[in-house]
């Protein structure tokens, strides 16, 4: 019985352990998307892919080979106006898919195929592997070409490679829905509330139990205390004359018959010994 409970409550341990790592690894994902429009943590983004046009990669570059429902890690850029990319890396800014701008600027990962200048400044433009997908580059002209400060983060380039985990987008955006939110992470946080309030109340029942045993077994002893015979105050003194009575009688035997021997012996009497004779 003791091993099962505790293969139970080690079972229970690990899935508490398991809800709360998500939990908090989709709040900061969601706190920090926020701002950025990207997911990111210490350094390093997590994006969900939206589409198959990086699927297959590139024969020309390497890197990339992701699809719809894989999720991508890449290296933080920060949007910073300042940094340079080459040609071949793999980026995610903010953009417009084509044929799909009323739905706004989304968070595109394609690479970059080809590197000009505009306005002082290095532009970029961008297009997917798959040219089935991506048939065209995303920007036409020069002057609609990125600018660094629409980069946010950076999945290939000569120093970095990023890691793709296949599958878990679809995972991670059922548990974003409104179910999956409640079944993955709020419904298991109120098994753990009423799990923990359950033990709480066990360990209190057992406390009280406890405590009502040891105050019994003290009434016990105390009662086992009272049966035996008492003295009253006025016994106990007399008890104690009597005692001190004795001991001055035994103190004053013990003086006469000293004094008697001393007596016989100057006197050159042999003295007799109550002990007897061998």
């Amino acid at each position: 019985m003791k091993v099962v409970k505790g293969i139970f409550n080690t079972i229970i341990n690990i899935l508490i352990v398991l809800v709360l790592v998500v939990s908090v690894l989709v709040a900061t994902l969601a706190l920090t998307s926020k701002s950025s429009g990207i997911s990111t943590v210490f350094g390093y983004t997590i994006q969900v892919v939206m589409s198959d046009s990086m699927d297959g990669g590139s024969p020309d570059y390497e890197g990339g080979d992701f699809k719809s429902g894989d999720v991508i890690i890449g290296k933080a850029t920060k949007f910073d106006l300042e940094k340079t990319y080459e040609e071949g890396d793999i980026v995610t800014y903010k953009g417009y898919l084509q044929g799909n701008e009323h739905l706004g600027e989304q968070l595109i990962c394609h690479r970059i195929v080809d590197v000009a200048e505009h306005n002082g400044y290095a532009v970029y433009q961008t297009q997917g592997d798959n040219r089935q997908v991506s048939q065209l580059p995303d920007q036409e002209v020069v002057e609609r070409y990125l600018t660094a400060d629409k980069i946010g983060a950076v999945f290939y380039s000569d120093d970095y490679q990023g890691t793709v985990l296949k599958g878990v987008g679809k995972v991670y955006e059922f548990i974003n829905s409104q179910l999956g939110f409640f079944l993955c992470i709020l419904l298991p946080m109120i098994f753990f509330f009423l799990y923990v309030l359950v033990k709480v109340v066990i360990n209190a029942v057992q406390y009280k139990a406890a405590k009502a045993q040891e105050e019994n077994e003290n009434n016990k002893s105390n009662d086992a205390d009272s049966s035996a015979p008492q003295m009253s105050a006025e016994e106990y003194e007399q008890f104690k004359q009597f005692m001190a009575f004795k001991k001055a009688q035994e103190v004053s035997e013990t003086s006469d018959k000293i004094e008697t021997e001393e007596t016989s012996a100057e006197n050159g009497e042999e003295v007799k010994s109550d002990e007897p004779q061998a």
